[in-house]
């Protein structure tokens, strides 16, 4: 199948996904594009729109990080919403990409404050926020059937595939199809916007991988390193350092190393944590 074929089967599908949705109405599918977060059909879209592309080939993520080109292996969607805190937006979107990620793997994955998808340690998702005006632009990629990566990110990125691989669920990873994580995403993330934060934040700390392990933030202040004792998604996380306990605020704060060295096992996912997908 052609990426033009391919595409508007993609929108076909994508339409009807939205038919169940409430916030999320109309999806664009572009063939190819820098990047779905600076494309103009997305800088110049109204709320409920989301754009998606066949191949993105040049991302970006938090704090202007880079995310490898997608080829045809990845997914990668922004969503253009009605603008609301920063927080709250990737707290929804950490957790529509994790189920996401659930419903292709059928099992757990977790998230790594504030907003990574993470499996053995290793970033299978992630997520930017920025706010436009009275909208917001949720960007979101999950790597779905990369079999490898660059050197510089083996150590650090992981995919779909390669887990489903790595856990010899050869059928699993027959089935994987970017199409089916993308319309699981669009149901989970219209679910997600509609949940109440309390809600959110249970879906969250359920999946949480940072609590109980080792890392280095980047603050405006300097790097600070120590044991996470606590995470509240949409505040901050409290860090046991060689002076004490510090708090470290969302806004200011990024996870500069963390080798995932959990003390605190996860555990299984309690369907109690995931949204109905409509």
């Amino acid at each position: 199948m052609t990426p033009a074929a391919a595409c508007r089967v993609w929108a076909e599908q994508l339409t009807k996904a939205c038919a169940s949705c409430i916030v999320l109405r109309r999806p664009v599918v572009l063939e190819e594009t820098p990047s779905t977060q600076d494309a103009p059909e997305t800088r110049g879209a109204v709320a409920g729109t989301f754009v998606t592309a066949w191949r993105q080939t040049a991302g970006r993520g938090r704090f202007g990080r880079s995310w490898a080109d997608t080829a045809e292996a990845g997914v990668a969607v922004t969503f253009v919403v009605d603008a609301q805190p920063s927080e709250r937006l990737a707290l929804a979107a950490a957790v529509a990409a994790a189920q996401a990620c659930e419903s292709a793997l059928g099992s757990s994955v977790g998230i790594k404050w504030p907003n990574d998808v993470v499996v053995d340690a290793r970033k299978v998702a992630g997520v930017l926020i920025e706010r436009r005006g009275a909208v917001a632009a949720v960007g979101i990629g999950i790597n779905v059937l990369q079999h490898e990566f660059p050197e510089e990110l083996a150590m650090r990125a992981t995919s779909l595939a390669l887990v489903a691989h790595a856990r010899g669920e050869a059928p699993r990873l027959q089935r994987l199809d970017r199409l089916e994580v993308l319309v699981e995403l669009v149901r989970a993330l219209d679910a997600a916007l509609c949940a109440s934060d309390e809600t959110l934040v249970g879906a969250f700390l359920a999946r949480d991988a940072l609590r109980g392990t080792r890392a280095l933030f980047a603050t405006p202040d300097g790097p600070v390193e120590g044991e996470v004792r606590s995470v509240d998604p949409m505040r901050g996380l409290v860090v046991r350092t060689e002076r004490g306990e510090r708090f470290l605020p969302a806004h200011s704060t990024s996870v500069a190393e963390w080798g995932g060295r959990v003390v605190r096992a996860l555990g299984s996912i309690d369907p109690a944590t995931r949204f109905d997908l409509k």
